[in-house]
């Protein structure tokens, strides 16, 4: 019994250790808008992969380098570009999931002795679903995107680069994005 308490007791030491020396979480960002228009209509501009820069207000161009691949110049500093493949297109579910396969360093910085990329987004691993249903007498926009914070290593964390940098960030494109959609498609 004597050697089952000090057992416990050393493994309630070292289970918050544990815990506070792991990595990033997975985050998740969704975010949704009602548009007073047809859900066909809104598809329509939704489902076209070649085209956010037409109602995204953060993309200057989209280059498709594929059928499915597609780079994104940004209207922000220097141009940076992030590289997406669509995974999947349901047009009879209005749905498309799709992932980022790569993006721009911005800057790199020295941190913890090591040098630190910042990319385009502070996000790693990103995966998203956006999806058009008829709702009422028009439709639901809805954006989701799962992914990780850019930095992988345990804290610290650099400025910028922590999960809730991540989520901020990504919840910024998807509103950003729905909201001009919305202004677009309600004229």
């Amino acid at each position: 019994m004597k050697k089952f308490l000090q057992f416990f007791a050393t493994a309630m030491m070292v289970v918050p250790m544990l815990a506070a020396a792991h990595g990033p979480t997975r985050q998740q960002v969704k975010e949704t808008v009602f548009i007073n228009a047809a859900p066909e209509k809104v598809w329509e501009v939704v489902s076209d992969f070649g085209g956010l820069h037409n109602w995204h207000p953060a993309i200057a161009s989209t280059e498709m380098k594929e059928d499915n691949i597609r780079v994104l110049t940004l209207k922000a500093e220097g141009n940076p570009t992030i590289t997406e493949e669509l995974d999947k297109i349901d047009n009879e579910k209005m749905m498309m999931i799709y992932t980022i396969e790569e993006m721009s360093v911005v800057k790199t910085i020295e941190f913890n002795s090591q040098e630190t990329p910042y990319y385009t987004l502070p996000v790693k691993n990103y995966k998203a679903w956006l999806s058009v249903k008829p709702k009422d007498s028009g439709s639901e926009v809805t954006w989701k995107a799962k992914f990780y914070r850019s930095f992988m290593a345990n804290p610290p964390v650099p400025e910028g680069q922590s999960d809730e940098d991540a989520v901020k960030a990504i919840e910024g494109v998807a509103t950003a994005g729905l909201n001009n959609l919305k202004a677009i498609l309600e004229k």
